[in-house]
């Protein structure tokens, strides 16, 4: 039976306006100078250069791995995915609105005057789906990404109505349009990437801050998916996830990158990194992501003590610094789109450059594999019956 996760369980309901952190007034990590790019960075920037963002690709090159992970997949979502130009442009700008990165935003709107769409669409973009002007499809593009971004789901009501024009590609390119750019302002924001001179328009600053939905914790567990796995004939046992995605190959293989980027290729210690996972799995309420990661972690050391901190959250538990940093950066990211100076600062005593970096794409990259989870319907593996959310979660 269909029924809401428990909202207000161990505080860790989806807050919004007091919630914005404020982005740094100068560069935490500064860009990398193309002297002292990798081969595979010149690479993988020869590609995203059509897209531009010169201060975003420096300051990604000084982690060369994860740019080459984060171009690809962020160039695709911004001007090679199913969906329509102007759906596209719709979808995220209405996401870089509600993050607030006026970097992103300020070179999604360039661009998107040059397709086509007004100054005035701007401005309503930013009032949002409810505003007056939209037709019926446009305001159901725009009001996904408001529930994704507060509930990490998209509602019956939207995925139907989507449904009706967009087939499976198009449909897993929303959510992943959605889940990419609140990664990306993340971290941006938490950076403090510098706009270049004469990028513009920014961010609308007399339009004040709201969002047309709300969180609801509703999941499909249990449920018919939205979105079956697509299994070939004679395969043996793999994770639902990656039969799932597999209906949007060009889609599921950049995406895939960041995926494998994070847990097989970052710089973090196995048990920090599975901290940061379970922690944004909990949050955005993805019971597959909490026992996918609930069960590595315990081969990475987890304890019970560690995770009934990760369940009461950094200001209602005590253990290392370390620990309660990561996971006090998770819940600024999941509900301010930025990390404060202070964790920011007890992060950095601990991790290097390339490790902060990681720390961003962890949080980010499985906050949007999580917004795909939920709104696809991936139901639990057979080996998570002893991983799953404790009851209260349910």
């Amino acid at each position: 039976m269909r029924r809401p996760l428990a909202a207000a369980t161990l505080a860790l309901a989806w807050t919004a306006t007091s919630a914005l952190a404020q982005a740094p007034s100068a560069p935490r990590i500064a860009p990398l100078a193309e002297s002292e790019w990798t081969e595979e960075v010149r690479a993988a920037a020869a590609d995203f250069a059509s897209v531009g963002m010169p201060n975003l690709v420096a300051t990604y090159a000084n982690h060369p791995v994860a740019a080459q992970a984060l171009l690809p997949h962020l160039r695709y979502i911004w001007s090679e995915s199913a969906l329509p130009a102007r759906h596209r442009a719709l979808l995220s700008l209405r996401t870089l609105w509600l993050t607030r990165s006026d970097y992103l935003w300020s070179h999604r709107a360039a661009r998107a005057l040059d397709g086509g769409l007004t100054r005035d669409e701007l401005e309503r973009i930013a009032r949002g789906p409810d505003a007056s002007g939209w037709d019926d499809f446009e305001a159901l593009v725009i009001r996904a990404a408001d529930e994704l971004v507060v509930d990490a789901f998209i509602s019956d009501a939207t995925w139907n109505g989507l449904d009706e024009r967009y087939d499976l590609p198009g449909l897993i390119d929303v959510i992943d349009t959605v889940g990419a750019l609140t990664m990306h302002s993340g971290a941006v924001n938490s950076l403090g990437v510098a706009l270049e001179a004469g990028v513009g328009p920014g961010l609308p600053t007399d339009i004040p801050y709201a969002v047309a939905a709300e969180q609801t914790n509703i999941r499909l567990v249990g449920e018919t998916p939205r979105i079956p796995p697509e299994i070939p004939d004679g395969a043996t046992f793999a994770a639902n996830v990656f039969y799932t995605f597999r209906h949007n190959p060009p889609a599921d293989r950049v995406r895939g990158a960041i995926n494998t980027h994070v847990t097989g290729r970052a710089t973090l210690d196995p048990l920090h990194r599975e901290f940061l996972l379970v922690r944004i799995g909990t949050l955005c309420r993805s019971e597959y992501e909490y026992a996918a990661h609930v069960r590595v972690g315990r081969g990475a050391g987890m304890t019970d003590e560690d995770l009934e901190l990760i369940l009461a959250g950094p200001e209602n538990g005590t253990g290392e610094p370390i620990k309660l940093a990561l996971l006090r950066a998770t819940d600024e990211l999941h509900g301010g789109y930025s990390i404060s100076a202070d964790t920011w600062s007890a992060l950095a005593g601990t991790l290097d450059t390339r490790q902060m970096i990681d720390v961003l794409v962890a949080v980010g990259g499985y906050r949007s594999t999580s917004m795909l989870i939920n709104s696809a319907g991936v139901q639990l593996d057979a080996n998570m019956a002893d991983f799953r959310f404790p009851p209260a979660l349910r």
